[in-house]
């Protein structure tokens, strides 16, 4: 876990590569998106069952799209007046744990994969914001 607190800009410091993989991710949504619109435009061939398939890979890109670019930062300097809590989620059996942002975007903590790792950020953040 490799969560600082940075006092001189007043932000926390969360380096685990997901500024990277949100990257990367993005790209191939987009490259998914226009091979989607690409394939569905094509004139010459008449609406089948490719043409849905095609419609449902583009659907989902655009759905993974805009929660990555809406919903998730992957930003790795966030700013302490910009948090507004520490939470978690269960996805499949799995606890996720994340920071909440007052511009209605999360900030996922893939770090922290433990109860005790969970409580020392919480603890960091409410002596920070202190």
């Amino acid at each position: 876990m490799d969560i600082k607190y940075n006092q001189t800009t007043a932000s926390i410091e969360i380096k685990d590569g997901l500024k990277n993989h949100f990257f990367i991710v993005k790209l191939l949504l987009i490259i998914t998106f226009i091979n989607a619109v690409l394939n569905l435009s094509n004139a010459q061939v008449a609406f089948g069952f490719m043409k849905l398939i095609w419609l449902f890979i583009g659907m989902v890109a655009v759905f993974g799209l805009r929660n990555y670019f809406l919903k998730k930062t992957g930003t790795d300097k966030i700013p302490i007046n910009q948090i507004v809590g520490i939470k978690e989620r269960v996805s499949f059996s799995k606890k996720i744990y994340f920071i909440q942002l007052k511009n209605g975007k999360t900030r996922d903590l893939l770090e922290v994969k433990s109860e005790s790792q969970f409580k020392e950020v919480k603890k960091l953040l409410a002596e920070i914001k202190l």
